[in-house]
């Protein structure tokens, strides 16, 4: 969910075959994943999707090349994305776990004083964000929530900007476009190539939670501003997100203290919750969603979302036909640490049909999430061609955004 005012404390408590038939029926040698450079800018013409965000033969080719020399460690560690407390690059430990765990990428929070000084200037968190794709095998993911409003991880470098709610009130889509382009070239002066952001959750009660995030009360509304916000994010090269799959905007309490329910027919979360990503889904193309923790009884009485095979696979992946990175929302919330350990959900968010565990800050414990996974595969819980179809995907983004070459 990352809030702005998210507390450190629960840190420390705690279908679309196609592209994956091509990887495995497709013969290709190629080079080393240690020869891959950390780009930024926009990808050459011959390696570019097609109008419908389908990968090229060209980019499946050279994906399945990389990963033919990737270690089962390496391919784990793209699955992870991690946070780091403070703003010493070694000491935090961060450039361990991306030298010597792989993991796929890390991202900038505020409330985890990332930006306290020296780090409070530009060309400071550039120099990190560059020293760090330079040590990077396959270049990484680096991410922030930047929604504006409350949760406006720019806020240090660029001042207040408005949030969802103002955007939306201003009745002009293009202020929507205009935040996210401007967010977007920020971003990237940072380093920054993924924004967790826009937040299409459908404010249903009053007061909503997430107050000023929502972008409105019904899912049309939703869609025009936050499809323009996206927008201005991905034509900008910046990597964008849907948030909250499958849907917050009915919640009365907070996932950061225990697990929210939202009890609707199928009916009902089809008509409000779920329709911006139908929507969206094929009209925006959105490069990733993150899945959240949320308990929908109509989807899965027993799991929440994040978690579910019914709702990733089956909802999201199965009904609205998304092929694209599914990244988890915090996995130290406290609805999910109440019951489960960091390790024990990332592998149920991996069985569960997401790519991208987020929320290890600690080499410890990205060695745990690793040592997990690895247990699944040896008792026939996760299998590494399941593995492969993550690994794919994450690929194939990366690549799609310019990030590899």
């Amino acid at each position: 969910m990352h809030r702005k005012h998210r507390s450190l404390l629960p840190l420390h408590t705690c279908m679309l075959l196609f592209c994956c038939m091509a990887l495995f029926m497709t013969g290709c040698s190629g080079s080393s994943i240690t020869q891959l450079l950390p780009g930024s800018g926009n990808q050459p013409a011959s390696s570019k999707t097609d109008a419908n965000g389908a990968p090229s033969e060209a980019q499946l080719r050279k994906v399945q090349s990389i990963m033919q020399g990737m270690s089962l460690d390496q391919k784990l560690g793209q699955l992870i994305i991690v946070e780091f407390l403070g703003q010493d690059y070694q000491a935090t430990g961060l450039q361990q776990m991306i030298t010597q765990q792989y993991v796929g990428g890390f991202m900038y929070q505020e409330s985890n004083h990332n930006f306290d000084a020296p780090n409070d200037q530009i060309a400071a968190v550039n120099a990190l964000s560059v020293q760090a794709q330079q040590d990077a095998k396959v270049p990484l993911l680096i991410a922030t929530d930047q929604e504006g409003g409350q949760v406006n991880r720019l806020a240090t470098f660029h001042g207040d900007l408005p949030s969802a709610q103002v955007m939306a009130n201003s009745g002009k889509p293009q202020m929507a476009y205009d935040q996210g382009a401007q967010a977007a070239k920020w971003m990237l002066q940072l380093g920054i190539n993924a924004d967790l952001a826009p937040v299409v959750d459908v404010q249903t009660v009053s007061p909503p939670v997430l107050e000023d995030r929502i972008f409105g009360s019904d899912p049309q509304t939703v869609v025009t501003y936050a499809g323009e916000y996206l927008k201005g994010l991905q034509q900008n090269n910046v990597i964008g997100t849907l948030k909250h799959f499958p849907g917050l905007g009915a919640i009365t309490s907070d996932p950061h203290d225990g697990l929210p329910e939202v009890d609707r027919s199928m009916a009902d979360l089809n008509k409000i919750d779920l329709a911006p990503y139908k929507t969206m889904i094929p009209q925006d193309q959105p490069a990733m969603i993150m899945s959240t923790d949320v308990l929908m009884p109509a989807i899965d009485p027993n799991l929440p979302a994040e978690l579910s095979p019914s709702a990733i696979n089956g909802v999201l992946r199965g009904q609205l036909g998304y092929n694209g990175v599914v990244i988890t929302d915090g996995l130290y919330m406290g609805g999910i640490t109440a019951q489960w350990t960091l390790s024990q959900a990332a592998v149920l968010s991996i069985v569960a049909g997401d790519d991208l565990v987020e929320g290890p800050y600690t080499p410890d414990q990205v060695a745990s999430v690793v040592d997990a996974l690895k247990q699944a595969i040896s008792g026939g819980q996760l299998s590494t061609s399941r593995i492969d179809q993550s690994v794919q995907r994450i690929l194939l983004m990366k690549m799609k955004y310019g990030l590899i070459k």
